[in-house]
């Protein structure tokens, strides 16, 4: 089984098609037998089993509700009725009175008593759905990042202690998740991580596929402020390739991630980025196999990234405070 085209179905917000394709298969190794059972039990089982990271009953109901939303959305349910049983659930575990059905007030209300409990709690949407990220543990280091053109200073926060991180990470039981993402007071970077997905700080995963690519989405922020996220994550995308000492793992990565959904940003930019490069390298808007890339020079993929990030800033900068992005 291609294990990462099965993941790529399930940060594309589908479990349902990745499950189907892990069915597929024949001759399922043990691995892979274990997989399907688990997430048969998790998506389409009647009892899910849930790991909840917390003791405290309250901690336990706000997880437990968000876990539902996920198991509804990634499995194809109604996203506007997700939503609405999200608020039915979230209410009732506020107990000041003011009901509102606004998630973003919601949310607004459970990070301040997650705060009182000692949680630090993220909310908001991690396109295209809602969940937030909980973590106790905050460091902070301070780095000066090299970016195309310029440099850029910024204070890295590495949280740990997590007992949520959005529907990724519970859509690839942590086989995939955010590493991190950025705000305007700094960067945020999830120091929790399984043995085989830790890095160190100096290898190019840290350096390059995260703090390089945050450390770009900064700096857009303040000289683009009305750049949608498709277009911000092609740039930050750009940025990697340019510094990447093996370009192909990024590719890769891009190749298995790339959708022409709009609503996904991060997989819609690597399909854009995935087609230019495509262009520039073989002469056709039309991804060629993964193979193929393996023969293209790494200088030239650099060469390529930078003269696309360069066209793309000067079309920015020509349109003055865009609004609606160029991809």
């Amino acid at each position: 089984m291609d294990e990462s085209k099965f993941y790529a179905l399930c940060l594309h917000g589908d479990v349902t098609a990745a499950y189907e394709y892990l069915q597929s298969q024949s001759n399922k190794s043990k691995k892979h037998q274990q997989l399907e059972s688990k997430y048969y039990q998790r998506f389409f089982g009647e009892k899910p089993i849930y790991r909840l990271k917390s003791d405290d009953p309250w901690i336990r109901k706000v997880i437990l509700a968000y876990y539902q939303y996920f198991t509804s959305v990634l499995t194809g349910k109604n996203l506007n009725e997700a939503e609405y049983q999200l608020v039915k659930s979230l209410g009732v575990l506020i107990s000041d009175g003011n009901l509102t059905d606004n998630l973003d007030e919601i949310e607004g209300k459970l990070e301040a008593i997650f705060e009182k409990k000692g949680y630090r709690f993220l909310g908001g949407v991690t396109s295209p759905f809602r969940g937030p990220y909980i973590w106790k543990t905050t460091d902070k280091k301070d780095f000066r990042v090299e970016l195309p053109h310029q440099t850029q200073d910024v204070t890295v926060y590495f949280l740990r202690d997590f007992i949520m991180q959005s529907w990724i990470h519970f859509a690839t039981f942590g086989e995939k998740f955010a590493g991190g993402w950025a705000k305007e007071d700094g960067l945020y970077y999830v120091d929790e991580r399984s043995k085989k997905k830790r890095v160190t700080i100096d290898s190019s995963e840290f350096q390059v596929s995260y703090l390089k690519h945050e450390a770009q989405h900064l700096s857009d922020y303040a000289r683009f402020p009305n750049l949608p996220a498709k277009d911000l994550e092609y740039r930050a995308k750009l940025v990697e390739l340019i510094y990447e000492p093996i370009p192909f793992r990024l590719l890769k990565k891009f190749f298995y991630e790339a959708k022409n959904d709009q609503t996904f940003p991060h997989s819609y930019s690597s399909y854009v980025l995935m087609i230019k490069l495509s262009k520039l390298a073989f002469g056709k808007e039309e991804i060629p196999s993964l193979d193929k890339w393996k023969s293209v020079d790494s200088v030239r993929i650099r060469d390529w990234a930078r003269t696309l990030y360069d066209e793309h800033t000067g079309k920015l900068e020509t349109r003055g405070k865009e609004r609606e992005g160029i991809i």
